[in-house]
């Protein structure tokens, strides 16, 4: 019999505050190791935050955050620059730096923060850009790149770092219809291969397909979670009910 895969990911009471808007209000979360769980929910109910809050990009006011048995202090900055090593984020807008080609952009993190010799950054660059079908584009600019070029670069990009888990923020909301589906197999992939990620998105069919659990946020917190079977077609909580009975009308 297989052993159940360790907890990595490990998030204990987690508040964050924007002046007097509270915006998480003790959010717990486990992620396992190999997991994919979706967070879903409305707009403005604290999904973006909380992504940002696992890896340090907004500081929370209180609560713990640990990767692999690894604690940061919420106000101890080189703490989470140490967690955050640990830690790949893929943004909704790409945030690849224009003025560098993609295998600039590829291998700036793994030579600066990395300490790996840049022949081999280069070389284990092209084996990403490989595996996402854009190695005849390592020489581009990210200006000569579809959207979905772009975001395909940018989940790479996040791989070179060799993360024990990879986070994702809306990673398809900027991109249209047609380069949705490009993104969305790369991450199909990545999680085939026992990658672990934690994705906020908008992407229904995605979360059903794909997830492990799925995670309904509003209004600051966790109100359930569980299997998608069981979070879409049977939600406990009547919040959830009405949420997914518009959206999936």
């Amino acid at each position: 019999m297989m052993e159940p895969a360790h907890e990595l990911v490990r998030v204990r009471g987690l508040h964050k505050s924007f002046g007097s808007t509270s915006v998480l209000k003790g959010i717990d979360l486990d992620v396992r190791a190999g997991e994919v769980v979706v967070v879903v929910g409305p707009s403005g109910s604290g999904k973006s935050t909380f992504i940002r809050c696992l890896n340090g990009l907004e500081t929370p006011c209180s609560g713990e955050v640990s990767v692999d048995g690894v604690s940061a202090d919420v106000n101890n900055r080189k703490a989470w620059n140490r967690l955050r090593k640990e830690i790949g984020m893929v943004f909704q807008d790409y945030t690849l730096f224009p003025h560098m080609t993609v295998m600039g952009n590829m291998t700036l993190a793994p030579v600066r923060c990395g300490g790996v010799r840049r022949e081999q950054a280069e070389r284990e660059a092209l084996e990403l850009l490989e595996l996402v079908n854009l190695a005849h584009k390592a020489q581009d600019y990210p200006s000569e790149l579809s959207g979905g070029q772009q975001q395909r670069v940018a989940i790479v990009r996040a791989l070179a770092m060799k993360p024990k888990v990879i986070l994702f923020d809306e990673p398809t909301s900027a991109l249209d219809p047609e380069t949705v589906a490009d993104v969305l197999a790369v991450m199909k992939d990545l999680a085939a291969q026992g990658m672990t990620m934690v994705v906020v998105t908008h992407e229904m069919g995605f979360a059903r397909e794909v997830a492990d659990r799925v995670v309904f946020m509003d209004a600051g917190v966790v109100l359930e979670a569980g299997p998608p079977e069981d979070i879409f077609t049977r939600p406990a909580h009547a919040r959830t009910q009405e949420f997914f009975s518009k959206i999936l009308r």
